[in-house]
This record gives C-alpha cells, sequence and structure tokens, in this order.
C-alpha cells in the first residue's frame, strides 16, 4: 500500500512537472517579410522589442518570401489556409495560433494583445503545424530561425558618437569669431549670449530636420539594408581621410568647409545680430556637413534599418543635444570670463587629434556595420 502511495505520489509529480512544462513552451509566431520592403522595415525592429520584453516566452521564426522559394510556399499555403485571396496578400504578415495580422499597423495594434491572450489561456498551437518543427531545434530545411537581427542601436551609443561627432573644428572655429567679433563690437554679454543661443539653436534644428528628412527618406526606399553597406564604405573612406589629415594635413583630398562659402560665413558674422546668427547656424550646419556627415550618414542608416521611425526621432533628438552640447560649452566658458583668444588657440593646437578622434570613430563605426555588428 505503501508503494502504491509512492507511486501515484511520482506519477502526481511527473504530471505537474509535464504540465508546468507545457505551460512554459514558447508561443510560436512566424513572421512573413521580404528584403526591400520598407513596412517590413519598420515592423521588424518592433519585434525586436517584443522578443526582448516577453523572452523565452515567445518564438519568432522570421521566413523571407521574396528570394526564398520554400518560404514563399510555406507563406501562400497558409494563406489559402485562412483563406486569403491570392490579390489581397501582402508583407509584413504575422501568422500566430489560427490567427494573422497583415499590414504595419494590424500587427504594431493586435500582436502584443495575441500574445498575452495566449500566455492566460496557456494556448501553444503552432499556425505552421505540420510544415515546421517549433521548438525541437529539428531541420526543416527552411530558412525558419526564431533570431533577432541581431543589430542593436543602444543609448550610449547614439549619446557617444553624437558627442564625438560635435568635437568638430568646423563649428567651432565659426562660434569662435562670431564671439569673438561680439566682444570687439560690444562689451555686452547679453548680447553676446542671446547670438551664441541663435546660433546654437539654428545648428541643432537644421541638422535635426536634416536627418529626419534622410531617415524618412531611407525608409520609404526599402533599401535600408543597402544604404547601411554604402554607409558603411562611406564611413570608413571619410574616416581614413581624417586620419589622414592627422599626419599630413593639406596635403590631397581633406574634408573642410567649402572655402568659397568663408566670405559669406564672414560677412554675416560681422552683422553680429540674432538673425544673422540663425542664418550661420543653417549655413554652417550644411556647409560642415563634409566634415562630420559621415558619423551622421552612418548613424541614421543604422536608425532606418533597425529601430521604428518613432524611436529613431528620440534618437536623433538626443544625438543632435550631444552634437551642440560642446558649443553650449563653449558659450557658457566665454560668459564666464574665458577669453575666446585662448579657445581659439587650443581649437588651432587641437585640430588635428579631434580630426584623428573623428577618423578613428568612422573606421570603426563603419567596420562594424560593415561585418553587421551594428
Amino acid at each position: 500500500m505503501r508503494l502504491i502511495k509512492i507511486f501515484l505520489f511520482v506519477l502526481l509529480l511527473i504530471s505537474l512537472v509535464s504540465f508546468v512544462n507545457a505551460q512554459e513552451e514558447p508561443i510560436c509566431i512566424v513572421y512573413f517579410y521580404g528584403i526591400g520592403c520598407p513596412h517590413c522595415a519598420e515592423v521588424s525592429p518592433y519585434l525586436d522589442d517584443l522578443e526582448e520584453k516577453y523572452g523565452d516566452k515567445i518564438d519568432i521564426y522570421r521566413l523571407e518570401i521574396y528570394h526564398n522559394t520554400e518560404n514563399y510556399k510555406i507563406y501562400n499555403n497558409f494563406c489559402g489556409i485562412v483563406n486569403l485571396e491570392l490579390e489581397e496578400r501582402g508583407v509584413p504578415f504575422i501568422a500566430i495560433s489560427d490567427k494573422y495580422f497583415m499590414g504595419t499597423s494590424p500587427i504594431k495594434n493586435n500582436l502584443e494583445n495575441e500574445i498575452e491572450l495566449m500566455l492566460e489561456s496557456g494556448e501553444r498551437t503552432c499556425p505552421l503545424d505540420g510544415q515546421m518543427e517549433c521548438h525541437s531545434g529539428g531541420s526543416t530545411g527552411f530558412d525558419i530561425s526564431p533570431v533577432a537581427s541581431g543589430k542593436k542601436l543602444t543609448l550610449p551609443l547614439i549619446l557617444f558618437t553624437g558627442l564625438l561627432d560635435g568635437i568638430n573644428p568646423c563649428a567651432f572655429a565659426v562660434l569662435l569669431f562670431l564671439l569673438m567679433f561680439l566682444l570687439e563690437v560690444s562689451n555686452s554679454r547679453k548680447r553676446m549670449l542671446k547670438a551664441g543661443i541663435a546660433y546654437v539653436a539654428a545648428v541643432y534644428v537644421t541638422y535635426f530636420l536634416a536627418g529626419l528628412g534622410l531617415l524618412t527618406v531611407i525608409q520609404m526606399s526599402g533599401l535600408s539594408g543597402v544604404i547601411v553597406k554604402i554607409a558603411a564604405v562611406l564611413a570608413i573612406l571619410f574616416g581614413l581621410v581624417n586620419i589622414k589629415d592627422y599626419f599630413w594635413y593639406g596635403k590631397g583630398f581633406s574634408l573642410k568647409i567649402p572655402g568659397v562659402t568663408k566670405g559669406m560665413i564672414e560677412n554675416l558674422t560681422r552683422k553680429a545680430n540674432i538673425p544673422a546668427a540663425i542664418v550661420l547656424g543653417f549655413l554652417v550646419s550644411m556647409f560642415e556637413l563634409p566634415c562630420t556627415g559621415g558619423v551622421y550618414l552612418a548613424i541614421i542608416a543604422l536608425l532606418a534599418d533597425t529601430v521604428t521611425k518613432a524611436k529613431a526621432i528620440g534618437y536623433l533628438l538626443m544625438y543632435n543635444v550631444m552634437f551642440i552640447l560642446p558649443l553650449i560649452v563653449i558659450i557658457i566658458l566665454v560668459m564666464k570670463g574665458l577669453k575666446t583668444e585662448h579657445i581659439e588657440k587650443w581649437r588651432d593646437s587641437k585640430k588635428n587629434i579631434m580630426k584623428l578622434m573623428l577618423g578613428l570613430l568612422l573606421l570603426i563605426l563603419g567596420v562594424l556595420m560593415l561585418t553587421g555588428v551594428l
């Protein structure tokens, strides 16, 4: 009798363990997408966020259907099961249990709710039951690995690159020239502060809007993956030019504000009023892109390829705060009484080091982007 009780207890324990394991089995989600699809580029980062949030509670299998005929067959079979007409089919497309969500908004508005419902009910039906082996590690011959894109932009990386991008001699020189002239023609630090803030604000707004426009174009093109590679190559080339300038500045090709614009900038600076400072900030932001545009292009291409547009805009705002931070520091130092001549002397003595730092950053960014680390 005692042995029977022990036996029944062991059976109950085994049943409980099996039940718990069944409950803990991940929810199977199948994501059909196409390389070059702009809407898929928006959905992929959202799915990465869901994977990070739910961890091992979900498995997202990614099936590319534009270039993989086997995956395309699986997609068409599922569409046939749910009675979706051929002319109505498209990507991005999510299959979960016996349901599907097609398009950016339906996926973002419904998928997480469906995951929560399945977690509560304990349902773990695979949407492609019979066509693939979920959670078993078995090979199906299809491209269904539940892996994320592997590309993650972090806030520290955004802040660091923005700050290093902002430490450049181009914007420094114009701001110092403006402040020095204001000190020469007027001892009013209040006037100098207003003009300096107008200049920095114009730089911020112009740089941000330029980045936002470029981000929008890249995401709408559906070629963010290709553009990332192009941006990586450009970053490496720009990096090598900056490193060259550290050793042999003025020899061969250099990244600098075009000489033909210097007269225009000098004339605006001598006007020394707020409208002129705003125009000056706009022009310098445009003209200094050859100096720093490599970093910005690389970051924007990565944002377009790895995060949603809303999150990318937030990152761009923070990137540009860091970009103008050195300019703000210069204004504060001058307001505190530090002579602009001393700052200019320091800038001139360190400009080669700045170019070296910028060049190394571009080189590292480019290599990491080409190798898929970023």
